[in-house]
């Protein structure tokens, strides 16, 4: 089993429905976890406000009846009882019951319970009883055409065939934490046995997420040290203080610190992957600048990327103004700009220092 279309009930039009939903592979399949979970057990009728959700089941006692509201609304009433009581239910437009709901027939039952009538509005009409054991149902984003149950039971289907589900943690530290199979717990998440497998298998599942993540973390930290292409900067930190006591403001101590380190990492022959962090205001964009600068003074040219045109324009403005008195050139690239041609050509002759843009400095 390689594609989609190879599980049973699974067409073109079916297989397009999954795509909305970002499942283009079977892998994508088995890993669309339930955003959430119902609890379905027998309610305690005795215990109950006016009002209540309940999920009641029982016997259906003798034919559904229904009564025309108006053109657009049908109620359709009926009665079911249990070996305590007899209950009457009520649900409106859904009159394809009246074919199943014989005289009999198990039913389980999902809606508001009102005490002194005696009545459940239905939201839910199931055939069959509920089992004596609680279940636990997977609720997963759906899209218009395919439901929960459609989506679980394609699930299902691979789980339980012979497909070959890669486990990315080793063996010796599964033995460690006593971890049971990926397949184990991707059959759990999706159809818990109960509250306590349930957990066994989220808690696999996302210790396996965390452990990809940190091996992704691990090996980009390997690649930088081990980069052959990196260069290492040279600059004279005199330049730098002069730049930075030219500034119309005084640079907090953190700053001070977030430039040192950008500074050491620039030097140093590997390729630097750094997050400065900060509240808004907290100064994070004029350490851009500085770096920008440090940059500028060893040769080579730097871009800097805003989220949106407004905020990139801000920026051009601002980083122009700081460079007003160097012999700086900073240009502006965005999804707009019209001499985008003439622009790229002086960026690709070194004629542009420093290049604001939005996401357009990304595009080929």
């Amino acid at each position: 089993m390689k594609y989609l279309e190879e599980i049973e009930g699974i067409g073109p039009k079916t297989n397009l429905l999954l795509n909305k939903l970002n499942i283009n592979s079977i892998d994508d399949l088995i890993h669309f976890y339930p955003r959430k979970y119902n609890i379905i057990k027998r309610s305690n009728m005795n215990n109950l406000n006016n009002g209540a959700k309940v999920i009641i089941d029982g016997i259906v006692e003798g034919q559904p009846t229904v009564i025309n509201l108006n053109p657009k609304l049908k109620k359709v009433i009926f009665r079911i009882s249990n070996k305590k009581n007899i209950y009457n239910i009520s649900t409106y437009n859904q009159l394809y019951l009246c074919n199943e709901l014989r005289s009999g027939v198990g039913v389980t039952i999902i809606g508001k319970y009102d005490k002194i009538k005696n009545t459940v509005v239905a939201n839910e009409v199931r055939m069959g009883t509920l089992p004596d054991k609680v279940s636990i149902e997977p609720i997963y984003q759906s899209v218009s055409g395919l439901n929960k149950k459609t989506i679980n039971k394609f699930i299902t289907s691979v789980l339980d065939s012979d497909y070959e589900i890669t486990d990315y943690i080793p063996q010796i530290i599964s033995d460690k934490y006593n971890f049971q199979s990926k397949k184990w717990s991707l059959k759990e998440i999706h159809n818990p046995d109960d509250v306590i497998s349930y957990k066994k298998a989220l808690q696999r599942l996302k210790y396996e997420e965390l452990f990809i993540y940190l091996f992704k973390v691990n090996y980009i930290k390997f690649k930088i040290n081990n980069d052959s292409k990196a260069i290492s900067r040279e600059f004279n930190d005199k330049d730098i203080d002069k730049f930075i006591n030219s500034l119309p403001f005084k640079l907090t101590i953190d700053q001070i610190t977030c430039v040192n380190e950008i500074k050491k990492d620039l030097k140093n022959k590997k390729r630097m992957n750094r997050l400065v962090q900060g509240d808004v205001g907290s100064g994070k964009t004029i350490v851009a600048m500085i770096a920008s600068y440090i940059n500028y003074l060893a040769g080579y040219q730097s871009a800097l990327m805003a989220p949106t045109e407004l905020l990139a324009y801000q920026h051009y403005l601002n980083i122009k103004n700081i460079f007003k008195d160097y012999d700086i050139k900073v240009e502006l690239l965005t999804g707009k700009t019209k001499n985008k041609k003439k622009l790229l050509e002086d960026l690709k002759n070194n004629k542009i220092d420093v290049l604001i843009g939005t996401h357009a400095l990304i595009e080929d």
